[in-house]
């Protein structure tokens, strides 16, 4: 069985039905990943590397000296192995200092997964954008300047809109558009309280005009 074979079959499967969420992040889904490879080829065989510690004590991770960690898996077909290794990270992928058994074993499996895919090619395409957002997210100077502008007399009693159209995406193209927006009606209320402020002094104007 040629690694070439193997890689073109598995490559060319729609995985986008498949996929999960963690944080801004998107997956292939292991239970997916396992089950098809499973179909595919059922001699496959996986494993987590293990390692002894300074106490002797025998575990299927590595711990870092600040705490963080990290995992290894190994995956075989026939007589192809790849391996694939990673950190024990949160929904914003940073490491976990101390994490919980929760937290590894989420992690073996995302790793095994993630080893089927980059080794052996199915959702190759979905890992190609690993550790990178779709889109940048939104910073601090952005949600500091909505802060300010949503002070503005033209949102009285709008907060709650404006607030629910900024929640829809946590992007910073999408908050960026926000803003604009409501600068733009910022400018808009101020033009019209001219306006009116003018319209008033004509108005006074001519009513003096007349008395006289």
């Amino acid at each position: 069985m040629k690694m070439q074979e193997i890689w073109n079959k598995l490559s060319t499967i729609d995985v986008n039905k498949h996929t999960e969420k963690k944080g801004q992040f998107t997956y292939l889904g292991w239970n997916f990943a396992i089950s098809t490879i499973m179909e595919h080829y059922p001699d496959v065989t996986y494993d987590f590397l293990h390692y002894t510690d300074s106490n002797g004590m025998v575990k299927d991770y590595i711990v870092a000296p600040d705490g963080s960690c990290s995992v290894e898996c190994i995956v075989s077909i026939g007589e192809h192995t790849k391996k694939m290794w990673l950190a024990v990270t949160d929904f914003n992928n940073k490491p976990i200092t101390n994490p919980s058994c929760v937290d590894i074993a989420n992690t073996k499996m995302r790793c095994l997964t993630k080893c089927i895919a980059t080794g052996y090619g199915l959702g190759y395409y979905i890992f190609l954008g690993e550790g990178l957002p779709k889109e940048e997210f939104y910073t601090e100077e952005q949600t500091s300047e909505f802060a300010e502008l949503m002070n503005h007399d033209c949102f009285k009693g709008k907060k709650k809109a404006v607030k629910d159209e900024l929640r829809k995406s946590t992007s910073k193209t999408h908050y960026q558009k926000v803003l604009n927006m409501m600068k733009q009606r910022i400018e808009e209320f101020e033009n019209e309280q001219a306006e009116a402020i003018n319209q008033d002094l004509d108005n006074e104007m001519r009513g003096k005009i007349n008395d006289n």
